[in-house]
């Protein structure tokens, strides 16, 4: 966790009879990072058309991260609830239990607290939502960590050893310098049951957008790692067995230069070990801007880059002070800049800001199929306590908690448009027509990417024949399960048929077209996001009805030729 916490010591005793408890013995801990509600993010049903028994996209970074921290001669497990389910009388066998967890968990994590409690363990509470929503922790645990806690959580567990006095809450008092970070224990991660894992690299953001928590919780002076710790943790990724690592860094780029030289040392690693593992990250608009960088990135094999985009409207990117999204040219030719460099750009928009109008719906539409972004994450605003745009409404009053997902008044249309707007937006971007007509005409169109990812790719090892097979046999098994999960739902004569069309359009680029294992992970990816719209559909107007989701998008006008940098 970025930082950990326990229930109020009113109702078990004093914190010093809990630590004179277990004084002078090898304390057993377990953490706890509790199961997320399905979301974009999480491809929860893309999960069972994977090859293999993948329960869990990502690992979240806090579980091997806050079990490096913990002083040698202690025993730590690591308990993740989207793989397993928690046994809460086992845990009964832990002298501390810590509970991690972000905003999106806030529920989860409170129930598995309200269940902890009649256990004889310490219970401890950290990560991102205690930090920004401390109050609500009150009650519910012994000792509760606020932001980072590289130096806390070691401190609270030798001192909770050898006895002496420890604290109900702790806080550092400057923030970690990232080189003397421990490396994470992946050797306790059930990497079976994930598809990618995750490493950080930097923590804080130089920009102020209104809405992010990140500045608060980290600064704006982005810390970094040394080359040699993210290589080492690399190393423990490839030797846990993954293929896939994202950087978890809010803003990869933050500070370019120590990313260049990170950059140089993954190239030099992955062609010390045959390209092991394929990265993806997180980065400003303005990568756009450094060919030297992305040139570095596709070298190093990062395959994706999420971008905070937003909006395509200048007045509401002004508001939330997100500039950076301003400067230079169009947020469209920076897009395609990023992706004729050979990175597949995913992408971030939010509805909801105080210029936004009626016309926004269409807005992000157009701006969305034009930039050719398959992977889209469109959400409501929302004002996370402790961040600027938090104070802003609260002192203006537009705060409503009680209405999800609208937890503030809207300035030019009501909630129920917002949320109607919302819906339709992610159905429309959703229907499989509109999902592959922009995948497949981003990749299409860009003769720069598809030569800069083959450049890449010949550098690399040719797979053997038992890759080849192995390859096949996990191909085949994705066909099935794809056409057995779309056969379930009532889905295989509509939704297969689309995929089936595209897979055929595909293949009219000959030796260029997207393999079949990529296209089935595409159709997987597709399938889940059409599970999320019908869900939000379902929860926010229940008079809509899922079958009625669009099947296929109406044509819009040419979008006009489009070059390197146009």
């Amino acid at each position: 966790m970025a930082g950990l916490a326990m229930r109020s010591s009113a109702s078990r005793g004093p914190l010093a009879e809990a630590a004179t408890a277990v004084a002078g013995k090898r304390l057993s801990i377990c953490v706890i990072n509790p199961r997320f509600v399905p979301s974009n993010s999480g491809f929860d049903y893309a999960l069972p058309i994977y090859p293999g028994d993948k329960r869990c996209h990502t690992v979240t970074g806090a579980l091997p991260a806050v079990a490096g921290m913990v002083p040698d001669g202690h025993h730590v497990e690591l308990l993740d609830e989207n793989v397993e389910e928690i046994d809460f009388e086992d845990l009964r066998r832990f002298d501390v239990i810590g509970v991690t967890g972000m905003v999106v968990q806030r529920q989860r994590m409170i129930e598995i607290l309200e269940r902890l409690k009649p256990l004889p363990g310490l219970v401890v509470v950290g990560g991102p939502y205690v930090t920004v929503e401390e109050a609500c922790f009150e009650g519910l645990c012994d000792v509760r960590f606020i932001g980072e806690a590289e130096e806390t959580w070691p401190q609270f567990l030798r001192d909770l050893a050898a006895g002496r006095p420890i604290s109900a809450r702790y806080q550092q008092a400057e923030r970690t310098d990232m080189t003397t970070v421990p490396k994470p224990r992946f050797d306790l991660v059930k990497a079976r049951h994930y598809v990618s894992a995750s490493v950080q690299f930097s923590r804080g953001c130089p920009f102020r957008c209104e809405f992010c928590d990140i500045i608060v919780m980290f600064g704006r002076r982005p810390r970094t790692k040394t080359v040699d710790q993210v290589l080492a943790e690399l190393d423990a990724v490839r030797a846990a067995g993954f293929r896939y690592c994202f950087l978890v860094d809010d803003n990869f780029i933050g500070n370019k230069r120590e990313a260049k030289k990170l950059l140089r040392g993954i190239i030099a690693w992955q062609e010390r070990y045959g390209y092991p593992l394929a990265l993806y990250t997180e980065a400003s608009v303005d990568l756009a801007d450094d060919a030297e960088l992305l040139e570095l990135m596709c070298l190093a094999d990062f395959r994706q880059v999420f971008l905070g985009i937003e909006t395509p409207r200048a007045d509401s990117l002004k508001e939330t002070k997100k500039v950076q999204n301003l400067r230079g040219d169009s947020l469209l030719a920076k897009v395609l800049r990023v992706r004729d460099a050979g990175l597949v750009v995913n992408a971030g928009f939010i509805l909801g800001f105080d210029h936004d109008d009626e016309a926004i719906f269409e807005e992000q539409f157009r701006f969305i199929r034009e930039s050719g972004i398959a992977h889209v994450y469109v959400s409501i605003l929302t004002p996370i306590p402790t961040t600027p745009l938090h104070e802003r409404l609260q002192r203006e009053g537009r705060l409503d908690p009680t209405d999800p997902p609208v937890l503030f008044q809207p300035l030019q249309m009501s909630k129920e448009r917002l949320k109607q707007g919302f819906q339709e937006l992610n159905a429309r971007l959703y229907a499989a027509d509109a999902f592959f007509e922009r995948m497949l005409r981003g990749y299409r169109e860009s003769d720069q990417f598809r030569a800069r990812r083959a450049a890449v790719l010949a550098r690399m090892p040719k797979p053997g024949l038992r890759a080849r097979l192995r390859q096949a046999v996990a191909n085949a098994t994705m066909a099935a399960r794809l056409a057995r999960v779309l056969r379930t739902a009532g889905r295989l004569s509509d939704l297969g048929r689309v995929y089936l069309t595209y897979w055929r359009e595909n293949r009219r680029l000959g030796k260029e077209a997207i393999g079949l294992g990529s296209f089935l992970i595409q159709c997987a990816l597709h399938w889940h996001f059409y599970c999320i719209v019908e869900s939000q559909i379902q929860g926010y107007a229940p008079s809509f009805q899922p079958s009625r989701l669009p099947r296929r998008e109406p044509a819009l006008e040419p979008a006009r030729p489009r070059s390197l940098g146009a």
